[in-house]
């Protein structure tokens, strides 16, 4: 008689807890709402100065925008609008990276326009050293959710730092800016 070498599965968890940034792609977790936040356009004043200012979402295209590659998004198409009236436009650029702080350190040096959630850039906003662009067009919810896979279990623990981020992340985002 031969056995497998392979160990009898059961369901395995892959995950106890997860922090997404915007809706999740995946409508089979169970998601809670931690904290409210957008997206939004900004860039330099020095590179602002130097290639004008977008008046319009498809002014987008001829500027140099520095694109934040993240999960398996389509990271170029940039999303304006609200749920009723959805607007997109398609961004290019000489540079892009997955890291957001790289990115964001690059539209300090003025070399182009991001697209990065509001609690990221609040303090650069703050001090003047980023500009929103397009500050009239309204942009989607990015809104900061807990994901647990929805089989009805969720362990005390997890539940508990759930309630915790819920509690306490929107005030350390609106204070630190990070």
């Amino acid at each position: 008689m031969q056995t497998s070498a392979l160990p009898l599965r059961t369901h395995q968890r892959e995950f106890d807890v997860a922090v997404h940034v915007g809706l999740p792609p995946d409508s089979s977790l169970r998601m809670r709402r931690l904290a409210r936040n957008r997206r939004v356009p900004c860039a330099a004043p020095s590179y602002l100065a130097e290639h004008g200012t977008p008046a319009g979402i498809e002014d987008l295209a001829r500027h140099n925008c520095i694109v934040l590659r993240e999960n398996e998004s389509d990271f170029a198409l940039w999303r304006f609008g609200d749920a009723d009236r959805p607007r997109h436009v398609r961004v290019h650029g000489s540079l892009s990276s997955n890291d957001g702080d790289v990115v964001t350190g690059w539209a300090l040096e003025g070399r182009g326009v991001i697209m990065r959630s509001e609690w990221h850039v609040r303090p650069h906003l703050e001090r003047g050293e980023l500009v929103r662009v397009l500050p009239q067009v309204p942009t989607p919810a990015a809104d900061i959710y807990a994901l647990t896979e929805d089989d009805g279990h969720v362990p005390r623990r997890v539940s508990a730092l759930i309630d915790h981020l819920a509690a306490h992340l929107p005030e350390r985002l609106a204070d630190t800016g990070v």
